[in-house]
């Protein structure tokens, strides 16, 4: 690459976009009242000293965070940092507006502290020592500065540093009172004390969320209601039979068939819940010490037996001898607890109890995600209500002593905001269609595919999948496409899979048997399957992988109990669905955006891009990352061609290859149109406001080499693309509401097209909360974009539009989505390109090793798949 080039990819970190002078007015204005309180404008952004806080234990090893967090309410309470000290502790680093009282500010201090037992009476005194050290001060007014109206200061390590000190401040009094998940989210009791469960015994708490956020002028505070899962606390007996409870049973075990025993399976459920779960027993008098789980035995109870003074005895007779307790549950296995010397010591279930306040970070069964979902969401005002009671009774601004220590007054009431509602735009099947609240019927496709050569397999037995109730569903599904336009062949070979074999097999069999016409290669291949495979190890991923990087065909995986029940009706609603997809991925077009609905500006062509990175979860710790670029090719922006890679580094967020992506699709969009793009908008998902900076400079940077490599250094091939690369969060904690009833929807939301630019975001930052969807069950949640580059000069209105204009051309349904349409894309190959990943490393999370850590890298002999080239260029990630 020529110097030249480098040094302009050098200096674009330095220059992040601002908002333009002009603001937005597309729209019906509404009045908005917003999750978020604010901080006085007569704050002073003091600076606040802050220390070390290194807490050990006898063996000089470094104590957790429950531990450390115990060591500061001990020296807090007995004044160990001065009588009038009031310092706060974010459980890594201990901040203080006044110098705490340890000597010389280099002086390092250590202090002995007796740990009580929990307030159950669980676990030991524990004699630990904590190491504080002075590390300087903290200066608070740039973050001042930042939120400053007429601030030319943009978000920098040094922005994010004060959020942290304040958030202690916020947080660590409600940290101390209550249960707490990370620094920011609290749970504190239910008021009926009735805990809520899941499928599988796991308990779901609900609680709130509060942080420090930059405003428009003024600091605020965001507030909201949270949920998380735990292992349920309490007796092991009560516990057992919502965990071993199969989803078919109607009915939990009493406790009369609990002294029954339980079979394998059950044994099996109860060993993956439980492992590595810390319990205390209660055989033990005045003492409950604590212990962490290795396995179940496979044994019950008063049949498990070892020696004991040249006897054998089993665990019963054990603990009737030396404990004179008499088991009620014999017949139950134990828990086996391995000690670091190797031997183990048994415990029958009926003596232990779940130490309380354990998360639980496994993944989540689908029945237990969809009873997570269900429960969770509440209406507008509902969710309202409960964060203003929250703010008033556990919050308490008002009264909390480390905010009054900083000088940090609060104002108890929602801000409210003024937003707009920009209005939708048309759409085209042949005629025009204008959504009503986000979503429309869509009676027929504006471009259709036909479909000759396509198979079914069914990966399902006989019994439960007859042939017959297969044909018919099959029928009506070539029905739904033919309504809409396709020319199908009605009567595609079925065949049932034999699993055992191998999917490989089977799959194969059903593309040779999808030719129809012979001189053509299969098209498509529809798997009928079990609901309850479909997880990530299950069939939907086997058939993913093998279809789209070993045959090179298209799939469309089948729900076998969708297509069964009285209602006939029910079935023809989902075979629309499943057309919308089949069209889409065959190279149809279901609809496009009406004519002069697309504006980026100019009459040159244009590209959009859509980028995610899939980061595996706890359970699969040294797993590599998968990142997914997915580009429009066709000036309608609804045919798109995706791209996925494996990120060498562990826990990287950047897209290592994506200037190997972005060549490919930008070649891809040179042969389909004969040009380049002269304009290209480029949304990437999943980065934080902390990652800014190294995202553009990493992945701008990585954009302008690929334009070098297709353009020419200098051009050569034409004008290089003027690049808008936009930011997309989801997770986030913004929650907006209408004032007026007359300006919500039928649920109580802002309705779709609701854009939020002021008031609680920064005034020189150009980003944006934008609600593009409807959500009829719950409180929607906008999706916030940041505009980090914006070399086309895109006005507010512009942007803002064309942003959600791209929300209503997903091929995957007829609603607008909660973001733009690459981004959904790129979120799909990511999920399903995960799978083609042959990963040799060990397995983790509760269950194996501790596996990688974020920089290291995954082995050379850890490989991904790539799609086959009959497919790599059409929307099989629909």
């Amino acid at each position: 690459m020529a110097s030249g080039a480098t040094t302009a990819a050098a200096n674009i970190g330095m220059v992040v976009a601002k908002r333009p002078d002009k603001p937005g007015i597309e729209g019906k204005v509404v009045e908005l009242k917003s999750n978020f309180i604010a901080v006085s404008p007569k704050f002073k952004y003091p600076s606040v000293h802050y220390y070390s806080f290194e807490v050990t234990d006898s063996r000089r090893k470094k104590a957790g965070k429950k531990d450390s967090q115990k060591v500061f309410e001990q020296m807090k309470l007995k004044k160990k940092f001065g009588v009038n000290a009031i310092p706060v502790f974010d459980g890594g680093q201990v901040y203080s507006v006044k110098q705490l009282d340890i000597g010389h500010k280099k002086e390092t201090r250590n202090h002995a502290v007796k740990v009580p037992v929990d307030a159950d009476g669980s676990g030991r005194e524990k004699d630990l020592k904590v190491e504080i050290k002075y590390q300087g001060e903290i200066d608070l007014s740039p973050i001042g500065e930042y939120v400053k109206k007429g601030s030319t200061r943009t978000w920098d390590g040094t922005i994010q540093s004060n959020l942290t000190v304040l958030n202690a401040f916020a947080n660590n009094k409600v940290r101390l009172s209550f249960l707490s998940v990370g620094r920011k989210a609290i749970f504190p009791p239910a008021r009926d004390n009735r805990p809520i469960f899941l499928s599988g015994g796991i308990e779901m708490k609900q609680g709130f969320y509060q942080s420090v956020r930059p405003g428009w002028g003024t600091l605020t505070i965001n507030v909201d209601i949270c949920a998380t899962t735990f292992y349920p606390a309490g007796p092991i007996i009560d516990i057992i039979p919502k965990i071993v409870k199969n989803k078919w049973d109607r009915n939990e075990k009493s406790r009369d068939e609990l002294r029954r025993g339980l079979d394998r399976r059950e044994i099996d459920c109860l060993n993956r819940f439980l492992r590595n779960v810390m319990i205390f027993v209660t055989h033990r008098d005045n003492r409950k010490p604590k212990h962490k789980v290795s396995y179940i035995d496979s044994q019950p109870a008063d049949q498990a037996r070892f020696k004991q003074d040249n006897r054998d005895v089993t665990i019963a007779q054990y603990f009737k001898e030396t404990y004179r307790h008499t088991l009620q549950y014999g017949r139950l296995p134990c828990i086996v607890v391995v000690k670091p010397d190797r031997s183990k010591s048994f415990f029958p279930l009926e003596v232990c109890e779940i130490c309380p306040g354990q998360r639980y970070e496994d993944k989540l069964s689908d029945d237990a995600r969809r009873e997570m979902v269900q429960k969770t969401a509440i209406k507008p005002w509902e969710r309202f209500d409960r964060i203003e009671t929250a703010i008033k009774d556990i919050f308490q601004h008002k009264r909390d002593e480390n905010l009054r220590s900083i000088g940090m007054d609060v104002d108890p009431e929602f801000i409210k905001v003024k937003g707009r509602v920009i209005q939708a735009p048309k759409l085209n099947n042949g005629t025009d269609i204008t959504p009503e609240g986000g979503r429309w019927d869509l009676r027929r496709f504006i471009k259709c595919t036909r479909l000759y050569n396509w198979s079914v397999m069914v990966f399902e037995n006989r019994n439960s999948a007859p042939l017959e109730m297969v044909r018919n569903a099959i029928k009506q599904l070539c029905s739904s496409l033919s309504e809409r336009g396709m020319e199908v062949y009605p009567n595609p070979p079925i065949e049932y899979g034999n699993p055992q074999g191998g999917y490989d097999k089977s799959l194969l069999l059903a593309a040779q048997r999808a030719r129809i016409t012979k001189d053509k290669p299969a098209q498509l291949i529809v798997c009928v399957i079990q609901r309850k495979v479909l997880g990530a190890s299950g069939i939907h991923a086997i058939i993913k992988r093998i279809c789209g990087t070993q045959l090179g065909v298209i799939s469309q995986c089948i729900v076998a109990n969708n297509m069964k029940g009285p209602n006939p009706h029910r079935w023809k609603q989902i075979c629309g669905n499943i057309s919308l997809k089949i069209n889409g991925k065959l190279g149809g077009k279901n609809s496009v955006l009406a004519d002069r609905e697309l504006n980026f500006g100019t009459n040159k062509p244009y590209m959009v891009f859509g980028a995610d990175v899939f980061h595996p979860g706890r359970e699969e710790k040294g797993r590599p990352s998968v990142a997914a670029v997915c580009a429009s090719v066709d000036k309608t922006v609804t045919r798109y061609v995706g791209r996925h890679s494996m990120n060498r580094k562990i826990k990287n967020e950047i897209i290592e290859n994506l200037e190997g992506m972005a060549v490919e699709l930008l070649n891809q969009f040179q042969r389909a149109n004969n040009i380049l793009p002269f304009q290209i908008v480029f949304y990437r998902d999943g980065v934080a406001e902390g990652q800014f900076q190294h995202v553009v400079q990493k992945e701008v940077e990585a954009l302008k080499r690929a334009f070098d490599r297709v353009y020419g250094e200098n051009g050569e091939k034409g004008q290089k693309p003027q690049l808008t690369f936009i930011v997309v969060q989801k997770r986030h904690h913004a929650r907006f509401m209408p004032v007026q009833k007359v300006d919500s929807d039928r649920s109580g939301n802002c309705r779709p097209g609701t854009i939020v630019d002021t008031g609680v975001v920064v005034p020189q930052e150009f980003d944006f909360y934008l609600q593009s969807h409807a959500s009829p069950l719950g409180t929607a949640r906008p999706t916030h974009y940041h505009v980090l580059l914006n070399e086309a000069n895109f006005p507010v209105d512009a942007i803002q539009t064309l942003t959600y204009k791209l929300c209503h051309l997903s091929a995957r349904c007829n609603l607008t989505i909660s973001h733009v349409t690459p981004v959904h894309y790129a979120h799909h190959i990511a999920n399903q390109a995960k799978h083609f990943v042959s990963w040799d490393g060990a397995s983790s999370g509760r269950s194996g090793s501790s596996g990688g850590r974020g920089g290291d890298t995954v082995p050379n002999t850890t490989k991904c798949e790539k799609m086959k080239s009959e497919i790599e260029n059409e929307m099989f990630f629909v």
